[in-house]
């Protein structure tokens, strides 16, 4: 028997009689190898998800989510734009169901819960994605907060003060 390094091996075929009567060891040349089959385990069942339960699910990212996208349009430079800025924001967000981790209806999850990496990842996209969305100064101001509702929050307490001298004009 020869060893391959894949999992298959040849067998000698005994073929006939030789000339002096005893059965020839030679193998056929005529007829393939015979291969032997591999010993596998019962294959197991995975459970088969559902399109439309990933879709629903706020903490599953799609295949085309990237940190690199840019959401809102234009870039929040401050509290001049800052009420366009961010009503395109929620929207893009609620259209990719990730609002509910930023406006605090899904909480963060203790370490220790299973759904904490999900979390963490999706936080960290929602993050990115409005890291990308603003003028790099503020970029500066907020890259070092962990949680992107705390990021939302502190953009809004920021930046959507009222002017009282713009409302008395109007």
């Amino acid at each position: 028997m020869v060893s391959e390094p894949w999992k298959i091996s040849y067998a000698a075929a005994v073929s006939g009689t030789g000339e002096t009567g005893q059965p020839s060891r030679t193998p056929a040349m005529n007829q393939p190898p015979i291969q032997a089959t591999p010993q596998t385990s019962m294959p197991q069942v995975v459970p088969q998800r559902n399109a439309t339960e990933d879709i629903e699910n706020p903490l599953h990212l799609s295949t085309n989510e990237n940190p690199n996208n840019i959401l809102g349009s234009p870039p929040l430079t401050g509290g001049s734009n800052y009420g366009l800025w961010s009503i395109s924001m929620q929207v893009a967000l609620e259209v990719k169901n990730k609002w509910s981790l930023v406006d605090g209806s899904i909480e963060k999850p203790a370490r220790s819960q299973g759904h904490y990496a999900s979390w963490r990842r999706c936080n960290l996209m929602i993050k990115s994605w409005i890291l990308k969305a603003v003028h790099p100064s503020i970029a500066q101001s907020i890259i070092y907060m962990d949680d992107a509702e705390e990021v939302w929050n502190d953009l809004k307490r920021r930046f959507s003060q009222r002017d009282p001298h713009r409302i008395s004009t109007l």
